[in-house]
């Protein structure tokens, strides 16, 4: 199989899938932006990688592009994991006779009103849609796609990679060495329920020594006056934006995600938990896949307060539970999230999409 992927990017976790096709046999090219880390990884991988400068869902010299590489390659499958490639590989390819595979990685913002839906996920020649989780292939289906066009395939880590990474220590961070630390890495927005870990943090009694740490850009405007407001301001670190987030987290005792809508399935309870970190979820897109509650952590409702104090005190109060729940969260990743499988699941989705192309 031939693979040609179109995108503006490529994650740790796709380019480890374009690196595992061609290891079995695959070949695969990909229209990416010139001169990024990932080319250089993709390029030792044995992928062929192509220069593509895509500003836009309505780039008309990168569909051009896209069109000329598809008539030198002549590839079997077009692999488009982005909103923008996506739309100019449909526009690209119409005159091609092979199968547009997507990538859908969030429940929301699809909308029947929206032409721009209609470009993309909403599209008739998409063949497939890659879900990052059952919450959003549920999600699509809502919108009357044929049952078999969204396809659940997790994104899958390796923990090695996590192992690998140099972890600062707390005393690197300026944090406290005998607190228990919740974790949360990304960015802060509404939806990623940072006033209820606010609210949960305030109703934690004190002489339990529960610090919370964020690491990301804080873009919800009500997190610093809500800090002021609850007298926080001596157990909430903010550290920022930092490029080494995921090592950052190692030196949690447990993760919070405390999402109110939307989740896909998020990358930063992944790593966390690759780490050995305990995770605290809410019942929110895919993060019930991803955790099972009670076994590898905690799963409780959005926007409930209560519950989420109450799970990050028995937490705090147990730390042998909350140990052992971090080593099982590691076990899931391996065992049911891991990259491997993540690459077989991929291999099998375009195989079958490029069956239907030739038999009809």
């Amino acid at each position: 199989m031939h693979l040609l992927v179109v995108t503006s990017r490529s994650d740790r976790s796709e380019t480890a899938v374009y690196r595992g096709l061609v290891a079995r046999g695959h070949r695969v090219d990909i229209l990416c932006k010139p001169g990024t880390p990932d080319v250089d990884c993709l390029r030792a991988g044995g992928v062929t990688c192509h220069p593509l400068r895509l500003r836009h869902r309505l780039d008309l010299p990168a569909a051009l592009t896209v069109r000329r590489t598809l008539r030198k390659l002549n590839p079997d499958v077009l692999y488009a994991p982005r909103n923008d490639s996506l739309a100019v590989s449909l526009f690209a390819s119409r005159t091609a006779r092979l199968p547009v595979v997507a990538y859908r990685g969030t429940v929301g913002h699809i909308s029947r009103w929206d032409p721009a839906c209609w470009i993309t996920y909403l599209h008739p020649r998409v063949a497939r849609i890659a879900c990052v989780s059952e919450a959003v292939r549920a999600y699509l289906l809502g919108f009357n796609l044929p049952p078999t066009r969204p396809v659940t395939i997790h994104k899958g880590h390796d923990v090695a990679w996590y192992d690998a990474m140099p972890k600062p220590s707390r005393a690197d961070l300026n944090l406290p060495q005998d607190a228990f630390l919740v974790g949360f890495t990304g960015r802060v927005r509404p939806v990623k329920g940072g006033d209820v870990l606010l609210k949960a943090l305030a109703k934690i009694p004190r002489d339990l020594n529960v610090h919370l740490v964020i690491v990301g850009e804080i873009a919800d405007k009500s997190v610093h006056p809500l800090i002021a407001a609850l007298a926080l301001r001596d157990r909430v670190h903010c550290l920022g934006f930092r490029h080494d987030a995921a090592a950052v987290a190692a030196a949690f005792d447990a993760f919070a995600m405390p999402s109110i809508e939307r989740e896909g399935l998020p990358r930063a309870a992944i790593e966390a938990m690759s780490q050995r970190v305990a995770p605290i979820v809410t019942r929110v897109g895919g993060m019930p896949e991803l955790v099972v509650d009670g076994e590898c952590g905690r799963v409780i409702p959005p926007r409930d307060v209560d519950a989420l104090a109450a799970a990050i005190t028995s937490l705090a109060r147990n730390r042998p539970l909350c140990r052992q729940l971090g080593a099982a969260a590691r076990r899931r990743i391996e065992t049911h999230f891991n990259i491997h499988d993540t690459t077989t699941k991929f291999e099998a989705l375009f195989t079958t999409a490029l069956r239907e192309v030739r038999t009809s």
